[in-house]
């Protein structure tokens, strides 16, 4: 059974543009994700893992415009792609000095001063982080903010193409 019973994955990457085709990777293995995972510190959750498996990253499609999410970051099965999980993770985390709390796995429009970032300070039983925004304006000024229960419901909220609300946590 999918996490994503209902939810068409085909409408959300855009598959047409050469940016596209660069930020989306090949077929993953067992053993690129467990790289990935002791590289990182992190679990990859069962929704990860399974949108992963069903697109290996991308770019947001142009027509969900009201998103702020511009890209899904993919894992290189040769671990080399500076667009890719395991070099982004290290980008957000040593050079832009993002929170150790989790996978930053969702650019914005940003150009670096906010991510979507699965956040493993909050895990369902099912094994599914939270979705917040993370807000990084300099490491004294870092704002956090909830988005969607899991990635199943963020990439729902993507789909509808509508302002996400989000809530400030403390």
């Amino acid at each position: 059974m999918s996490l994503f019973d209902g939810v068409d994955l085909s409408q959300l990457f855009d598959n047409e543009s050469e940016y596209g085709e660069r930020s989306r990777f090949g077929e993953l293995t067992e053993a690129v994700i467990q790289r990935a995972e002791a590289k990182m510190g992190y679990k990859l959750s069962p929704a990860y893992r399974e949108l992963l498996n069903y697109q290996n990253g991308g770019m947001i499609s142009d027509d969900l415009d009201e998103s702020w999410l511009t890209t899904i970051y993919g894992i290189d099965p040769e671990g080399e792609s500076g667009s890719a999980l395991e070099k982004m993770f290290d980008n957000w985390r040593y050079e832009w000095e993002y929170p150790d709390i989790g996978i930053p796995f969702g650019e914005t429009q940003s150009a670096g001063h906010d991510m979507y970032y699965m956040d493993y300070r909050s895990v369902s039983d099912k094994g599914e982080p939270r979705i917040i925004r993370v807000e990084n304006e300099s490491e004294d000024d870092i704002s956090y903010y909830f988005v969607a229960d899991d990635l199943v419901e963020f990439i729902k909220l993507i789909l509808e193409n509508e302002e996400i609300e989000e809530t400030p946590l403390d």
